[in-house]
């Protein structure tokens, strides 16, 4: 059973710091080990003769693996402490890179991909979990902030890696290199790491029914699946899109996906800072309705004019997750905070992660990429007054 002080801290901020980078550092690689998907799906196509929908697709899988592997966190984690499931979900998703590296043939790829998000879903629920553990409760929204430096660095060095690499080997070869940095920081956490020594609630009888008939579940689930969509699928998609609609060679599409993720890190520090002076609600009111307009606009603008167009697309949602996961915290106590996200993150990676993307790349093969940005533009309405009400639900839980 946990108990009280092993789930929570009351540790000060600067203290807890370099433990809290050592978890971002797993949660980079992590990440990077994802996102460097995307920018080798151009060779990936080329070699296999794939169509853009196929080729899109291939997220699809990722997204299976990974969705089953979050739902399976929850018992794994019941049985194996937070603090050993982190470094197991690094290592492995290294293998499988280094696995996919081997691939031959389509179902070789679909294969590949599955079983990198199969590893990755183990990661997520234990990390935010260790957080928790090692940092008082008030500074929540500044270790979020921190935390989510990974996925932005992540989206400018993946793209960059992936092309300094591809100078030199082939995509093979830059899976694998990739794969031995994941497995050597996983067993540098096993040795040193800190944070998560406890077991997350096992689902149950008596505690998945009682999450799921609450409205705050389904409210976070809407609103973080949105924000997910948001960040990922056009970052997926972009290298595609500018090849095959607007004309880019590959090195240079990658080149400016990753130049317009370069002040994200900065956007993700400035998101914890601002949610804790203007508060959750305002800021992801303002996020939600710039994301619907800036990735409406990537349909509708071309050439020189899109590029401030997607510089501000992938700002917005670096601002958003230090406020969504704010309000998670306030919403969830401690022990239910992993269990909630096995329950729901398989959803919510399925459609935002996987179904979105090759929902836009069915679009291009019909001969719209935009009409798929357009789509998931309008969904982000629902957000907004979904925000409102989730707000309003936190602000009297924690009062």
């Amino acid at each position: 059973m946990t108990t009280a002080h092993t789930t929570t801290s009351t540790t000060p901020f600067g203290k807890a710091l370099p433990w809290i980078l050592f978890i971002t550092l797993m949660f980079f690689l992590n990440q990077t080990s994802r996102m460097l998907l995307s920018p080798l799906l151009v060779p990936l196509q080329a070699e296999f003769g794939l169509s853009h929908t196929a080729t899109g697709t291939l997220l699809l899988f990722t997204s299976m693996g990974n969705a089953f592997s979050i739902f399976c966190s929850g018992f794994l984690s019941s049985r194996l402490q937070h603090r050993y499931v982190i470094p197991l979900s690094v290592g492995c998703y290294g293998l499988a890179l280094i696995s996919l590296s081997h691939a031959s043939s389509p179902d070789d790829l679909r294969l590949g991909f599955a079983l990198c998000g199969m590893a990755g879903g183990l990661y997520f629920p234990s990390g935010l979990a260790a957080l928790g553990s090692i940092v008082d409760r008030k500074h929540w929204g500044k270790t979020i902030s921190v935390h989510e430096l990974a996925p932005n660095l992540a989206f400018i060095l993946a793209p960059s890696f992936a092309e300094a690499t591809l100078q030199f080997t082939d995509w093979r070869g830059t899976l694998q290199l990739m794969g031995g940095i994941a497995v050597t920081g996983a067993l540098l956490f096993l040795l040193a790491g800190r944070g998560g020594r406890f077991h997350g609630e096992p689902p149950g009888k008596s505690t998945v029914p009682a999450l799921l008939k609450r409205k705050d579940t389904w409210l976070f689930v809407l609103i973080i699946g949105v924000a997910i969509a948001m960040e990922w699928a056009p970052y997926s998609i972009l290298p595609l899109f500018l090849v095959n609609a607007e004309g880019m060679d590959r090195t240079s599409a990658n080149a400016l996906v990753a130049l317009t993720r370069i002040p994200t890190p900065l956007l993700a520090l400035a998101g914890g800072w601002l949610t804790d002076r203007i508060g959750e609600e305002r800021i992801l009111l303002i996020t939600f309705a710039g994301s619907v307009v800036s990735i409406m606009l990537i349909a509708a603008v071309h050439g020189h004019w899109l590029t401030p167009v997607l510089f501000v697309q992938a700002a917005l949602p670096a601002l958003m997750f230090p406020a969504i996961f704010k309000m998670f915290a306030n919403a969830f106590s401690p022990t239910e905070r992993s269990l909630v996200l096995s329950m729901t993150m398989p959803l919510v990676v399925l459609i935002a992660s996987g179904g979105t993307p090759a929902m836009i790349s069915l679009c291009g093969d019909m001969g719209s990429f935009g009409l798929g940005f357009i789509i998931l533009g309008l969904t982000g309405l629902t957000c907004l007054p979904a925000t409102r009400t989730f707000a309003r639900i936190t602000s009297q839980l924690d009062s």
